[in-house]
């Protein structure tokens, strides 16, 4: 994807996007939000709508180099799923919208949440596992 591209995609946010030599997105979302304020209501809607498709575009990007890895694609699939959200949620609001109270991941994504428990399980597991307890120090110490 080059600039005229993004800017077509993005048209509300492609100054704050970059597409490095590897193909995939730096951005500078933080610098965007410092300035949010001075853009009318419509503005911020379609730039935060475009900011949600920004994420869950990029979230596809690192789908074949890190699904395998649950323990590193878990959590960015829940950054970007807890980032698309919350810029919905914006949008709305500038719109003149009422989005409700926020949905929290285990209930708006339990696939999400079910699988973060199975992750945070399996490494407590793989920690006491690798952990002997002193009954007369009364403590853990490494086996390690």
């Amino acid at each position: 994807m080059d600039s005229r591209e993004v800017s077509k995609r993005w048209p509300h946010i492609w100054r704050y996007l970059r597409v490095e030599s590897s193909g995939r997105f730096d951005h500078k979302f933080h610098t965007w939000d410092l300035g949010v304020d001075r853009l009318s209501p419509a503005e911020q809607a379609a730039a935060y709508e475009e900011w949600a498709d920004f994420w869950e575009f990029r979230l596809a990007q690192w789908r074949d180099e890190l699904a395998g890895d649950r323990r590193k694609w878990g959590p960015l699939e829940e950054w970007t799923d807890e980032m698309a959200y919350g810029c919905r949620r914006c949008a709305a609001y500038a719109r003149g919208e009422d989005p409700g109270e926020p949905v929290p991941l285990s209930v708006r994504r339990p696939d999400l949440y079910a699988a973060k428990r199975a992750r945070v399980a399996e490494i407590i597991a793989e920690v006491d596992a690798s952990r002997t307890y002193d009954s007369v120090a009364g403590t853990y110490d490494s086996v390690a």
